[in-house]
């Protein structure tokens, strides 16, 4: 006990000095991680995170929602913020009866599979989750089987909603899409330029490119979706609730804040 307690705190001054955030979550399972995987050295995880690699890429998985995901480099970290999308959409599913769930943008398939952990107990729905990269689509695949243990969700390699067809019954569209800013983008931390999928994170010049796509998919099916989540960057929230506002001119658009008090996500009801 006290040698691991050593080790726990030696780790965490590591993590102090590199400046690693959450190094007090992070300490405990680097030192859980070395007790399992004893043929890598505790050296070899110290360089990597020297260098600002995330230790969720080091280690190939990521807490959301309590839930253990798989990452590899190809998916984007899931962030703490983007779970209150999950509960608040779970309240939005059994407030107005949703009969079908579209997670554009699944990456992991951490929103998608969280969604549908939390629905057991639910009257039948469908959940698709779409995401242009096939690579993505099979980590979302192995977290479905490994989380779920059933197959439940249909996988759609797609650009955005295009092959999507109509759907009978409620609809809530969920997206975290690329919302970042291109010049912002370039500013991000070393930790996240060097090692997080661009496509997964740069929204286009103004953050709102791949936003108005969907609207005009949606559009352009004619689907009849009771709501749409959005989340995006708090820098461009005012200017992504005008273009909802250009495309959903009567219905309710509300401004919702994160767990840390910034305007986060967009609601269309």
């Amino acid at each position: 006990m006290k040698s691991n307690l050593a080790n726990i705190f030696r780790i965490q001054k590591f993590l102090q000095e590199i400046k690693y955030p959450d190094y007090h979550r992070i300490s405990r399972e680097i030192s859980e991680y070395l007790k399992k995987k004893r043929h890598i050295s505790e050296s070899n995880i110290f360089e990597r995170l020297f260098k600002q690699e995330p230790w969720e890429y080091i280690s190939g998985y990521v807490q959301f929602c309590g839930i253990q995901f798989k990452v590899t480099k190809d998916t984007l970290i899931p962030r703490i913020e983007t779970e209150q999308m999950v509960y608040q959409s779970v309240d939005l599913i059994k407030k107005k009866k949703i009969k079908n769930i579209i997670d554009v943008g699944t990456g992991s398939g951490c929103i998608a599979i969280s969604i549908a952990s939390l629905l057991k107990d639910i009257s039948p729905y469908s959940i698709y989750a779409t995401d242009i990269s096939r690579k993505v689509l099979k980590i979302a695949q192995i977290n479905e089987e490994n989380v779920l243990k059933k197959k439940h969700i249909k996988w759609v390699k797609n650009d955005l909603i295009c092959d999507i067809t109509p759907l009978k019954g409620n609809t809530l569209i969920v997206a975290n899409l690329p919302y970042i800013p291109t010049e912002m983008y370039t500013k991000l931390n070393k930790s996240v330029l060097d090692y997080e999928p661009r496509l997964a994170l740069d929204g286009g010049e103004t953050g709102l490119e791949l936003y108005k796509r969907l609207f005009e998919q949606i559009k352009g099916k004619k689907i009849s979706v009771t709501a749409i989540y959005l989340e995006t960057e708090t820098s461009i929230i005012e200017d992504t609730h005008k273009l909802a506002k250009k495309y959903y001119p009567r219905k309710k658009i509300s401004v919702i804040q994160d767990s840390f008090e910034r305007s986060r996500f967009i609601l269309i009801q």
